[in-house]
Parts: structure tokens; sequence; C-alpha cells
């Protein structure tokens, strides 16, 4: 099978462009409204919110200048979390005034930002998949109206970098449907794709790693040799550029050229351990290991990092411990690799209790397993019938959350693929609908007489 998919496109049903364009206005509008509407039933509209690390680095921005005390009050510099969202949040609370209402109210505007330029960006994803006005509009009312990831949209990604990895993922997505169809690439056009796609990874590793698959294939499938040699020198290139000044920063402030983040330790310490192996109880697992390992938490995780001297060397210790542990238990780590890798893409309910202001047992958990499962069943049945552009989408789908095998997901890291899946679940449901039709007809033909009956006599 053709992993890019090089079908007949369906047909569109496009409409009236400007009574499209309306329609979109106003299920976008849904959306913000069904939004401030839910920030204003928890009495979250006003008051600013902790958001743990993020938060507390984007005030100590805000405050300082610098990126610190993500861990702790007084830690100091950390590299526990890319640079980009925290700069952003940090600038708008110091613009506004630290804690302050107006503030807070920026921040919210700016995550519903985000989430309404991904929201669009999707829709013009599948518009460019030809898929059907009906299923395009009935995507994009199920992201307006579906309260799965509406506490992150206007609470977590104030702060964490879930939200804009979509959208940037999203713009990578719709740009490479664009490209594929032209016969050659500018250098200009080029330099914009590795803007975009360093951008993308230097926000979210997980999320550009799978940009970046899908445009070295695409690359490697549209460009002569060289021509894509010289696409990756400028992907490279773009990606030193952002990288270089936070490696230098880090070196400067910590003491270790940390290219990206220096929490992996931790992270992979957190998911790899005897206790998570068997699956028993397994809200109550994690929960104890977060309570042993994470310094915010101001338990013993943060008396071993005081004792280790800081947190790249008590994440460090953590990845040594976590290697040993692998190397004595290879086959353990395997099972649990697998089993996060299912966990990104079809999420266990006791997950939405890792979540905020989320419990385990929500209505939002039941409704993120149906997106899943009718998504993927979406998915497959597009490349089995090889339409065309859906093994884009697939290579990026299957690529997001390879990063998060070795360690354990919460819902909000699938974050950067959930729009795609309601999209792709609403048209696996137009495609069923069909599918029932076409069977019902089929059965009352077989019903019906092959030939004329004779004529009665008389």
């Amino acid at each position: 099978m053709n992993m890019v998919g090089s079908g007949l496109p369906g047909r569109r049903h496009d409409g009236n462009p400007s009574s499209a364009r309306r329609t979109v206005a106003v299920l976008l509008v849904v959306a913000v409204v069904f939004r401030l509407w839910w920030l204003w039933r928890v009495g979250a509209l006003w008051q600013p919110y902790g958001f743990q690390e993020a938060s507390n680095a984007a005030i100590a921005y805000a405050r300082t200048g610098t990126i610190a005390d993500a861990l702790f009050p007084g830690q100091g510099p950390t590299a526990h979390l890319l640079p980009v969202p925290i700069i952003i949040a940090g600038s708008i609370q110091r613009l506004f005034g630290i804690g302050s209402a107006l503030a807070n109210l920026a921040l919210v505007g700016w995550a519903l930002a985000v989430t309404i330029v991904g929201y669009t960006l999707l829709r013009a994803i599948f518009t460019e998949l030809r898929q059907d006005l009906r299923v395009l509009n009935a995507g994009l009312l199920a992201l307006a109206i579906l309260p799965v990831f509406v506490p992150q949209e206007v609470g977590d990604f104030r702060y964490w970098e879930g939200g804009l990895a979509a959208t940037l993922a999203s713009a990578n997505l719709l740009c490479l449907l664009r490209m594929e169809r032209k016969p050659a690439w500018s250098w200009a056009a080029l330099g914009s794709i590795a803007l975009l796609s360093a951008a993308t990874f230097f926000v979210s590793p997980s999320a550009g790693l799978a940009v970046d698959l899908c445009w070295a294939l695409c690359a490697l499938r549209r460009l002569p040799l060289r021509r894509a040699a010289g696409f990756a020198m400028l992907c490279v290139a773009a990606l030193a550029l952002l990288i270089t000044p936070w490696a230098i920063r880090n070196d400067r402030q910590l003491g270790h050229r940390i290219l990206l983040r220096d929490d992996f330790g931790l992270e992979i310490a957190l998911a790899n351990h005897d206790g998570a192996v068997s699956g028993a109880a397994p809200f109550e697992t994690f929960e104890k290991r977060l309570s042993a390992l994470h310094p915010t938490l101001r338990g013993p995780g943060l008396v071993a990092l005081r004792a280790a001297g800081g947190e790249y060397a008590y994440s460090a210790g953590l990845l040594d411990e976590t290697r040993s542990w692998i190397r004595r238990h290879p086959f353990d780590f395997a099972r649990l690799c697998l089993r996060h890798y299912r966990q990104f893409y079809f999420p266990d309910l006791w997950e939405f209790g890792a979540m905020t202001w989320t419990s385990p047992e929500a209505g939002p958990a039941y409704e993120a397993q149906i997106v899943a499962i009718l998504g993927a069943i979406g998915l497959i049945w597009s490349l089995l019938r090889r339409r065309r552009g859906y093994g884009w989408i697939a290579i990026y789908y299957v690529a997001a959350g390879l990063v998060y095998a070795v360690v354990q997901p919460v819902p909000r890291y699938s974050y950067i693929i959930f729009g795609l899946q309601v999209f792709l679940a609403v048209g696996c449901g137009r495609d069923l609908l069909l599918l029932a039709g076409r069977l019902r007809g089929e059965r009352r033909r077989a019903g019906l007489p092959t030939a004329p009956l004779p004529a009665s006599p008389g």
C-alpha cells in the first residue's frame, strides 16, 4: 500500500463560499463563548491560577527576566522547561501586572487565540484533503463543544506548550499538503519551511520530530537529491539558530550546555520502575511515584534534589538509576514502552486524574476514548481507500507518540493529535452512515422482483 496515498480525491461540497465562512465564524464564536462560560462557571475567569512548573517559571521571568524557580521558589535558573511559552506568558504578566485580573484575562485571551487559530488550521487541513463540507463543519462543531480539553485550552495552555505545539504542527501539515502538489519548491519556500519546522521542534520536540519526519520523506519524494540535501542543511541551520542561544544561556547560568531540557531523567524515572510493571492500581501507583520523586510536591524529591546539588544533577542521577533498572529488566521496560505508546493514543480513564480540574470519572475521559477509537478507524479506512494526503496525516500521527513511549503520558500530551482525531472520527462516522445506507439500498433492491410480473388475465 502506498503510504502517502494516491487515490482520487472525493467530491467536495463547497456550497456558497461566503456562507461557509459565516458558518466557520459562528462555530468559532461558539467555541470561544463555551470556554469563557466554563471559566466563569469554575470561577477562573479573573482569578490567577497556578499551573505548577510552567506558571512558576513564567512569574519568575516576569519579575526578573530569567527563566527560573520552576520547581520551587528560590531555586534559581532552570532548564526544566523550554523557553518560548514561558517567555510569552511571563511577558504578558509583566505587561499587565503580575497576578492581576487583567493579566489573567490577557493570558486567557492568548490561550484562546492559539486554540482558535489551531481549529482554523485543522479545518483547512481537511479542506485540503477534500473532505465533505458537512464533515468540515461537524468536525469544527465537535471541537467547539467537546469538553475533553477545555480546561487545558483556557487554563494549562496559558503557560504550557500544548496549544502552541498543536497549532504549529497543524501549520506544518497544511503547508506540506499544499506544497506536495507543486512540481518545484523555491529556496525561499524551503527556508520558510525550515524556520517553521524548527520553531515547532523548539516548542515541542515530540511534535517537531513528527513534522520533521513528514518533511524529510516529502522532500526525498518530491525534490532532486541535491536540493533535498540543501533543504536538510537549511533545517539544521534554522534549528541551530534557535537552540544555540538557549544552550549558551544554560551553560552560563546552570553550568551545563543543555540543548533542550534537563528533566528527561526525572520523567523516565517516574514511568519505569517495579511498581509500574503489573499495571495494578495505576493511578495510585503513579501518584505514589510522583510524590516520591517530583520536587514540586515538596517531599522526598525536593530533599533529594537539594542533596544532589540542583535539578541537572538530580535528573542525571535518576537517569543513571533508571538505565540500571532497564538493563536488569529489559522485557518489563519493553512492555511499559508499548503500554505508554498505546496510552498516548488511547488514554486509560485513570490518566485523566492526572489532569488539572478533571477527575478519573469525568465524562470527558469517555469522550476522548470514543474519539480516539473512531479517529483511528477513520484514518485506517482512509489509507485503505488510498485517499490523497492521508498518508502524511498517518506518518505524523504515528510519529507524534514515539517520544512518549519511554515516559508516562498524561492526556494533555495527546493534544498535538486530538484535533486530527476529531476530524478523522467525524469522517469515520460519515463513512459508516454512507456504508449503512448503501447496504440498506442493496437489501431493498435484492428484495424486489427482477422481472415485471405478468398481467392478470382479463
